[in-house]
């Protein structure tokens, strides 16, 4: 068992700093990095320096995933999303790709699946058709799947942004899947937590054998995710 913590959509703030890392075996930032109408470029860059050093630091006990806001600029010029800085578009860019090897876009422990948005059971089924009975039968390890996915010719497809987000794809995405897909379509079996959809505290959707946690409340309250997993 690790007593972990994990922490929603940072978008520049550095509330992440009162953590004690002695405290935790597992810290996880669920993503979303940079990109904010209240904190200045320069105030994020810097953030993001520091969450990187904090990382290499401590690499077994730090994880950093990607979020829709992180990915179009690590993939730069796709995926473009909402709130995009074109003038810190270089640098950010040069920032996250030149420590690519420290980011990920899934981490799991037994039962626990973490991504920045989510994976509903439709978007399993039919956007991962090959993979998705052993994925239910738990015969192979999601977060592993994920980030290879991530890393080969196939990377758009974890990324496509549903109707819901004002996309073209029926399913959402690990970094844009919303609450109103994930919360009532859960993937049987596993224990979610998420962030990308705001939510005034933290939230937690319950079914027979699964959950899924939303976390992205920073706007709101300074709460972080705790549990021993």
């Amino acid at each position: 068992m690790n007593q972990t913590i994990a922490i929603g959509d940072l978008h520049g703030k550095d509330c992440w700093k009162k953590i004690n890392p002695k405290e935790y075996d597992q810290i996880i930032f669920i993503g979303d990095y940079v990109d904010s109408f209240t904190i200045t470029p320069d105030k994020i860059i810097n953030n993001l320096k520091e969450l990187i050093d904090f990382k290499k630091r401590l690499p077994g006990k730090v994880t950093l995933l990607l979020g829709n806001h992180d990915i179009h600029y690590m993939e730069y010029p796709q995926y473009r999303c909402s709130g995009f800085n074109s003038f810190f578009q270089p640098d950010y860019t040069e920032l996250f790709r030149d420590h690519r090897n420290l980011f990920q876009v899934a981490v799991q422990f037994d039962d626990y699946l973490f991504t920045h948005a989510g994976l509903s059971h439709s978007f399993v089924k039919h956007c991962l058709p090959e993979h998705a009975q052993l994925i239910e039968v738990k015969q192979i390890h999601v977060a592993d799947l994920l980030n290879s996915l991530h890393n080969s010719e196939n990377q758009a497809l974890l990324h496509t942004v549903s109707t819901m987000r004002g996309g073209a794809d029926s399913f959402g995405g690990i970094t844009w899947a919303d609450y109103r897909e994930t919360s009532v379509d859960l993937l049987p079996g596993y224990h979610q937590v998420v962030g990308h959809t705001p939510r005034k505290k933290i939230t937690k959707v319950e079914g027979d054998n699964s959950s899924i946690t939303y976390i992205d409340v920073l706007d709101t309250v300074e709460e972080f995710f705790t549990g021993n997993i």
